[in-house]
């Protein structure tokens, strides 16, 4: 395509091209900043009617752009990719920090219950310390991108939390999302790691399960509640590139695995690795410092996770 007739595309349907698996991220992060620029100005043109669902948004987005725009004149390692958002129901975004086109080792964060657009900054700052962690990892020079990938509706602290409603509703679009990172990315094959933090778990193994899975290299899940599968062979990904992370006390691992979400994947007999944690809690994972952090920053940069000190 040429580029007069690519820059009528991104700015005749910004919505549409920004949401399309398999482009380039930059084109994508373009015209989705066009489209939220578009967005944002019609609220404040409707600023003193806006609904509470509107004035949510609104709110929300515009700190969004502002978080993205602060690391436009950054290194390129830190400047963030809008490769999507919406506003139905609690809100979406998809955000790389680094360019995944081009990293060696790229991630997908896929976050649990309770995500929404008004707490997106703290999944913003969870990929900023995985990339870090992975840098630590990696050999010099090669390029590591996070996303955060909140891409499907999370479920509240309700009766969905328990189904796998919300995780097989939205794994056709996760799996569309991880082939589309390998067909846009450059050069030599990308190390690929998908992340699923508690019923993120879930939504991750449903997506790895249907289809053809997610073509990913290392799946890691922490705090996961259960995988929708019974056996770590019924995914698509390699059961020796599974790793589970549970901490003694988080009760969602202990408590919720192994009940409506299928079978605990950090038994033995699942066929799981079991992943180190030195972490408490259901969201310490990625506390700073912690062999936690360092052992999903080690699979990101496609090594083995670092066993228990004692070991």
């Amino acid at each position: 395509m040429s580029e007069e007739r690519r820059q009528f595309y991104l700015a005749g349907y910004p919505d549409r091209i920004g949401a399309l698996d398999g482009l380039p991220a930059p084109a994508r992060d373009e015209a989705n900043r066009s489209a939220l620029d578009l967005r944002l100005n019609d609220y404040a043109l409707r600023e003193g009617s806006l609904g509470y669902h509107d004035r949510y948004n609104f709110r929300n987005l515009t700190t969004l752009k502002d978080r993205l725009e602060k690391t436009d004149s950054g290194p390129a390692s830190k400047q963030m990719y809008l490769l999507g958002f919406g506003t139905e129901k609690d809100g979406r975004a998809i955000v790389a920090l680094g360019n995944p086109d081009t990293a060696r080792h790229t991630a997908v964060l896929v976050p649990g219950t309770d995500n929404q657009l008004d707490n997106y900054g703290g999944q913003l700052n969870r990929i900023d310390k995985l990339q870090n962690a992975a840098a630590n990892s990696s050999a010099p020079g090669e390029g590591i991108s996070v996303i955060s990938w909140m891409d499907y509706d999370a479920p509240e602290i309700d009766g969905s939390v328990i189904t796998q409603g919300r995780a097989q509703a939205g794994a056709e679009d996760l799996r569309d999302f991880t082939h589309g990172l390998r067909s846009a990315h450059e050069g030599d094959r990308v190390h690929l790691t998908v992340i699923g933090h508690s019923y993120g778990s879930s939504m991750t193994g449903a997506a790895d399960a249907g289809g053809t899975g997610l073509d990913a290299d290392d799946i890691v899940v922490v705090g996961s509640p259960g995988l929708t599968v019974e056996r770590a062979d019924q995914l698509h990904v390699n059961p020796d590139h599974l790793w589970v992370g549970a901490s003694e006390n988080d009760f969602v691992s202990n408590w919720a695995s192994g009940r409506t979400l299928s079978e605990d994947p950090k038994e033995p007999a699942f066929g799981a690795q079991r992943m180190y944690v030195d972490t408490s809690g259901h969201s310490g994972y990625w506390d700073d410092g912690s062999q936690s952090l360092d052992n999903q920053g080690r699979i990101i940069a496609g090594l083995k996770p670092r066993p228990a000190p004692s070991d």
